[in-house]
């Protein structure tokens, strides 16, 4: 990528053997700063890009839009630590619905010691938990939490329809609870 001061030189300058000091008098721009563009220590501004338009019969945008291209081209930054925003709201949908579910299994019980975790509800869901330890939270999964609000925590941890299945089966089985006619529906085709 060529630097804007580049191309300049080599379109007018060069050619037409413009010393640095007479295009200092020409733009009345200080001897520093173009010094400074042409050792690439400075950029073009608003102001300066103006200035050698009006001198050289071009556009200060295309001055500018060089600069932006040439800068970004410079810039070795990889912004890793930036989340893209999608993904941010995906993250804050994650956990919204995790902490709903969360805190319905979590709110019957007294001992905050005891309550469920974010992992906790992870673990069940993704390795189809059923374990004693997960009891509780599957009982009141299925018979307090809204169906919908499950199908949305699946969907967005992308949790395999299986692994609901078999929790849901042994919701059904352990405890011997009624058949819920939305996961029924559900799992029809499984």
């Amino acid at each position: 990528m060529i630097a804007p001061i580049d191309f300049i030189k080599e379109k007018y300058i060069l050619p037409n053997n413009i010393t640095q000091d007479k295009l200092c008098d020409a733009l009345g721009i200080g001897k520093k700063t173009i010094s400074e563009l042409y050792q690439y220590k400075r950029s073009f501004t608003i102001h300066t890009a103006k200035k050698f338009a009006k001198f050289f019969n071009i556009k200060a945008e295309f001055i500018l839009m060089k600069q932006l291209e040439y800068d970004l081209a410079q810039d070795s930054e990889s912004y890793n630590d930036i989340i893209p925003f999608q993904e941010m709201l995906e993250d804050d949908k994650k956990l919204s619905i995790a902490q709903w579910i969360l805190a319905t299994v979590n709110n019957s019980i007294s001992d905050s010691k005891m309550h469920y975790t974010l992992d906790d509800l992870y673990t069940l869901f993704n390795e189809a938990n059923i374990s004693k330890q997960f009891h509780y939270a599957i009982l009141t999964i299925f018979k307090e939490v809204d169906y919908t609000d499950v199908i949305k925590y699946c969907e967005l941890f992308n949790i395999k329809k299986e692994n609901l299945n078999k929790i849901y089966n042994f919701y059904k089985n352990e405890f011997n609870n009624e058949e819920i006619k939305q996961y029924e529906w559900l799992f029809k085709e499984l």
